[in-house]
């Protein structure tokens, strides 16, 4: 099972590519590693920007593999983190191709959208006089925050 673990969440990445957060917080004894790794610690020194710096992506035949540079020293936020999908394959195991296809229609979506150069501020009720998105973007960005928050949010 380490193994079907380890491929969901090197095929996923969502928690370190700036999808789920904007940072990622920082105990004050981890402020010093995390700028000798290259994170892109914020002024205040709490935390660090995302997407991480860390995540490396590579191209295989079988899809993107995400994988972070430093797992080994890693942030005790990152160490903590399990999204809903992970948590619930771990306890319960199963097939492991829907939750596959669970991680690719997110990001799917979150590409569609990106590509639309449309943010989360786009679809604010206060879009500060900006254009409403048009309904299939509307729909697209409904079915990410339902899926966001089951599937990915934390566990």
């Amino acid at each position: 099972m380490d193994a079907e673990l380890a491929t969901l969440c090197q095929s996923c990445g969502l928690c370190c590519d700036g999808s789920l957060f904007g940072r990622v917080p920082l105990g004050r004894g981890e402020v010093a590693g995390a700028r000798k790794h290259r994170l892109r610690v914020l002024g205040d020194a709490r935390g660090f920007e995302q997407p991480c710096a860390a995540l490396s992506e590579r191209d295989t035949r079988a899809g993107t593999r995400r994988a972070c540079r430093i797992y080994d020293e890693r942030p005790r936020s990152c160490r903590s983190f399990a999204c809903r999908l992970y948590d619930r394959y771990r306890r319960e195991g199963g097939p492991l191709a829907p939750r596959l296809a669970a991680v690719r229609r997110v990001r799917q979506l979150v590409a569609e959208l990106r590509a639309q150069r449309l943010t989360p501020a786009d679809f604010d009720d206060d879009s500060r006089g900006r254009p409403r998105p048009d309904a299939r973007a509307m729909r697209m960005h409904a079915e990410l925050l339902t899926r966001l928050e089951e599937d990915f949010a934390r566990a």
